[in-house]
């Protein structure tokens, strides 16, 4: 979640003037696969792994990585033997994945879709704005029954150079079948927030991601109104979290910025430890005392938020959306301080519930660092623990309320998961009502 400004302009730089792909050039793959090395064994940190170990585990995947004949093969082979290693945040990204991630632009025709129902195809659930797929008339619910004359297959790619065509043989809602002759192009991924009214009294704000198309200013304008009602749901949901300093911007709209959101736990911290303790720590709660304050601590807000508080969460909810779901379960309604600086017990009785499904269970505070020849290396740096204590990484959130995403994601379908978020708020009551939040 912690981004080095320096290392994300030397990969974009990167992949503009440098980047080469490993299709027929074993040297290449080897240079990054030694500069992957390189990084892991020097930089990545989370207390009481051994990093050093990575380049034997990493003989023992090197048939299945040498197969691989293009760049998101060599990607996609490399991140799962990361992931088999056994932690989040440890992740190789394709000179064009780095591109994307600097600048919220790819190429491509801008849809995202899922397997149809009937297995006979892939049902478009999402048309990015002002893409060539919008352009060209697809709509959620469309089905893709064909790409280029061939019967669509799960792995089916529909990326490629910008300029070139791709037909599609579509089955819209309607039953009526239409062939679509797109272009490719550059097009932005950024998805904007939202905020709408459930119902009088319950807010909806939705945020997409904490990473760059996080919008301050415009959740700024949101929480405005959001500070008027008297529940609010905040749907992380597919949130894979982000700059951890968005998410301090978010928090500072519900907690006190005096409060801490948790623990960062980095080499410091341990250090610290040992030099004042002469000994390894037995657990990670021994480091808290040792932690780096300045990065948990949430921003000033002009409005604060003093209704009840409903975050809703999936498995697509993980690292700086995982923080802030724990921290406002820990905080919020909860705690407070004092005009002397201490931590006192709210006695008002607004609450904070989860509603959903497990969250990803994948929260590491990491960085970004070149991996050589455009290729970017994400790596963790620090663990986490909550205000309670408790440790995020491989234990996932377990919603207060449990309810499931649609099957299909479609604009308007039946969603189990703000149903039950709203039938909670009928049943919360809230004493400081709502008011218009504004800090003194």
């Amino acid at each position: 979640m912690k981004k080095s400004c320096a290392t994300l302009l030397m990969a974009a730089l990167a992949v503009l003037s440098f980047a080469q792909t490993i299709d027929g050039k074993p040297e290449v793959r080897d240079e990054i696969l030694n500069r992957l090395t390189s990084r892991i064994e020097t930089q990545a940190f989370v207390p009481g792994t051994d990093f050093k170990k990575w380049d034997d585990f990493l003989k023992n995947e090197r048939t299945k990585i040498d197969a691989a004949k293009n760049d998101e093969e060599f990607r996609n082979a490399v991140n799962e033997a990361l992931h088999n290693f056994g932690f989040s945040h440890i992740v190789l990204a394709t000179p064009k994945d780095a591109n994307v991630r600097n600048t919220g632009r790819t190429v491509g025709i801008g849809v995202s879709h899922q397997p149809s129902p009937d297995g006979v195809g892939r049902v478009i659930v999402r048309v990015v704005e002002k893409s060539p797929a919008s352009e060209a008339g697809l709509e959620p619910g469309d089905t893709i029954l064909e790409v280029d004359g061939k019967k669509v297959a799960d792995n089916v790619v529909m990326s490629g150079e910008s300029g070139s065509k791709v037909t599609l043989k579509v089955k819209k809602a309607s039953g009526k079948l239409f062939e679509y002759t797109i272009t490719r192009r550059s097009f932005s991924t950024v998805r904007k927030d939202e905020f709408k009214m459930l119902n009088p009294s319950t807010g909806y704000l939705k945020i997409n991601t904490f990473d760059k198309a996080y919008d301050a200013d415009l959740i700024d304008t949101y929480m405005k109104d959001a500070v008027k009602t008297k529940n609010l749901v905040v749907d992380l949901r597919f949130n894979g979290g982000g700059s951890v300093m968005n998410l301090l911007h978010l928090a500072g709209h519900f907690v006190d910025p005096k409060l801490k959101l948790g623990f960062m736990l980095d080499r410091g911290a341990l250090n610290r430890f040992k030099s004042e303790e002469k000994r390894e720590p037995a657990k990670l709660a021994e480091l808290t005392p040792y932690s780096t304050d300045g990065f948990m601590t949430p921003r000033r807000a002009d409005t604060i938020f003093h209704g009840n508080l409903i975050i809703l969460i999936n498995a697509g909810t993980g690292s700086a959306s995982e923080i802030f779901t724990a921290a406002m379960r820990d905080l919020y309604g909860k705690k407070m301080v004092d005009k002397e600086g201490n931590v006192t017990v709210d006695p008002s009785n607004i609450t904070c519930r989860v509603v959903g499904s497990k969250s990803a269970g994948a929260v590491l505070f990491s960085t970004f660092t070149d991996a050589s020849n455009g290729f970017a290396l994400q790596i963790p740096v620090a663990d986490y623990l909550t205000p309670g204590q408790d440790r995020l990484e491989g234990n996932p959130i377990v919603p207060d309320v449990t309810a499931e995403d649609p099957k299909l994601l479609l604009p308007g379908a039946d969603d189990k998961v703000i149903g039950a978020a709203l039938a909670l708020s009928e049943r919360l009551k809230v004493t400081s009502g709502g008011t218009t939040g504004k800090r003194s």
